[in-house]
């Protein structure tokens, strides 16, 4: 991107912007938020409007969308999911993407984080469990109640779940409810401190892929795209599971180079021979 300024657009209603901003003012660009465009309509994660684009999919069109709402050369979409992860079913796991597209070219850069997410649910007719589960978390951890006839969204701290219950009529005693009412976390951005931790680190390595120019046409985004297994043992020598090189490929011209990792040679703990 060399050292001129660039503005981007970035669609968001959920505050991401002075998680997104900072990072990329780092690699030249100047962020703008647009507002003319509710992304919800895309889907939601307290399941009131189906998800039916996949998560790139849904990242890459608010990107392009934030292009043609704002009119300048530059958009950025974030989008985050929850799920897979190295023990699905067992860890709550975010992924959160974040994709620069660049008009002119027609050309997406997609960038990326993601991490363990200790929320849960819980389901109870008991006041004091709402409150032990609402005060184990972060305090800036927002919750969704759901019950027989509705959900209130974006409530940050007990006496906001201690009140949404009372307005619906729901508590028949200072300890009982009237029914069964789930709690769950609130996993927009601006209400999830767990999840902007990782919007923050995929801006920074949003910021790092625009400043990384391929060393042939000197575009943006040479970065590691590929990778080959197989490290040698430190011990016998045989290839292991670990990686043995990365490759970076600059998308646009085709360039490629290896990336030799740090490590010469992998732990005899990743062998196959020396630990079967």
């Amino acid at each position: 991107m060399g050292s001129t300024k660039q503005r981007a657009s970035l669609l968001t209603k959920h505050h991401k912007l002075p998680l997104i901003a900072p990072a990329l003012a780092q690699a030249g660009v100047t962020v703008e938020l647009s507002v003319g465009f509710d992304t919800d309509t895309l889907g939601t994660f307290a399941g009131e409007i189906p998800r039916t684009l996949s998560p790139v999919e849904c990242v890459k069109t608010k990107a392009k969308l934030a292009c043609q709402l704002s009119g300048l050369s530059f958009g950025l979409g974030s989008e985050g999911s929850f799920g897979a992860g190295p023990a699905p079913g067992l860890l709550n796991w975010d992924h959160e993407m974040l994709c620069w597209y660049n008009s002119a070219r027609d050309h997406y850069i997609i960038a990326s984080a993601a991490g363990p997410v200790p929320l849960s649910d819980l389901e109870t007719n008991q006041l004091n469990l709402l409150h032990e589960h609402v005060v184990q978390h972060d305090a800036a951890q927002g919750w969704i109640i759901k019950h027989s006839t509705g959900l209130v969204k974006g409530l940050t701290g007990f006496s906001a779940v201690r009140q949404a219950l009372e307005q619906a009529q729901l508590l028949n005693s200072a300890t009982q409810l009237a029914q069964n009412v789930r709690l769950s976390p609130d996993l927009r951005a601006h209400f999830c401190p767990s999840r902007q931790q990782y919007i923050q680190q995929a801006a920074a390595q949003l910021a790092a892929r625009l400043q990384a120019l391929c060393p042939k046409c000197q575009t943006s985004d040479f970065w590691r795209k590929e990778l080959q297994l197989g490290l040698p043992c430190s011990t016998c020598s045989y290839p292991t599971q670990r990686v043995k090189y990365y490759i970076k490929k600059c998308d646009c011209c085709g360039h490629t180079e290896q990336e030799l990792p740090s490590e010469a040679f992998a732990d005899p703990a990743y062998c196959p021979l020396c630990n079967p």
